[in-house]
């Protein structure tokens, strides 16, 4: 969340305790202890601080209740992934692997520190829920589950699917009527990684490479995209 730069130092030092306790679990601070934390006689003092973050936009007013606002935007712990190029979501294509820009991504999103983005082109994920244009959280896993949708490189050209295994062997398998599965008949397949989650920015006239923005971004781990 981009701060707005006229807050006042007290001010700052409110939201921080705010953003603290999200952090921690804990429920929003009510007046007194928001007194008992910044040495204030008077709940009226910390109304006064609360009425002014809230007229910012940064906290949201809890009427007739002791905690009397609560976060605007909850805190959301972040890594800066790159993004190493496109993927193909339909007919596999080759893809160079360079690192064209970064972004921050939810946590709960990376399961390996050496994760990475890749940029989806193509429909035929759009069962998973991954659309064109979207970026995927990709783990490195070079033994993916059974199911688990995969970033895969066969004779040099790259793609994205679900890894499936029939009386045939194994397949990759589009979640797209239109396209028929993939056979995997090379030992000279690379598996590049499972994907974990998907980030979608919203269409603001702007979809050039460095206006991908986390403030803009949807983000859901696949597991529950499934569920949904």
């Amino acid at each position: 969340m981009r701060r707005p730069d006229h807050l006042s130092p007290v001010q700052r030092k409110v939201l921080d305790f705010f953003e603290r306790r999200a952090r921690r679990g804990l429920p929003p601070p009510t007046l007194r202890e928001l007194c008992e934390e910044f040495g204030w006689r008077s709940t009226g003092t910390a109304r006064d601080h609360i009425r002014a973050l809230v007229r910012k936009g940064l906290l949201e007013a809890a009427q007739g209740r002791a905690r009397g606002a609560s976060l605007a935007h909850l805190p959301v712990a972040s890594v800066s992934l790159p993004i190493l190029g496109d993927v193909a979501a339909g007919i596999p294509v080759l893809v160079e692997q360079v690192v064209a820009d970064s972004l921050p991504v939810p946590e709960g999103m990376v399961r390996r520190a050496d994760s990475f983005l890749l940029r989806v082109r193509g429909d035929s994920m759009e069962g998973a829920g991954i659309l064109d244009g979207d970026l995927v959280v990709v783990a490195p896993n070079p033994e993916p589950p059974l199911g688990s949708i995969v970033a895969v490189t066969l004779d040099g050209e790259t793609t994205l699917k679900r890894l499936e295994r029939t009386d045939d062997g194994w397949m990759l398998v589009a979640e797209n009527p239109r396209y028929a599965p993939i056979p995997i008949e090379t030992p000279d397949a690379c598996v590049h990684g499972v994907v974990t989650g998907v980030l979608r920015v919203l269409d603001d006239g702007h979809r050039d490479g460095r206006q991908w923005r986390s403030t803009h971004a949807a983000a859901v781990p696949l597991e529950k995209r499934r569920t949904a």
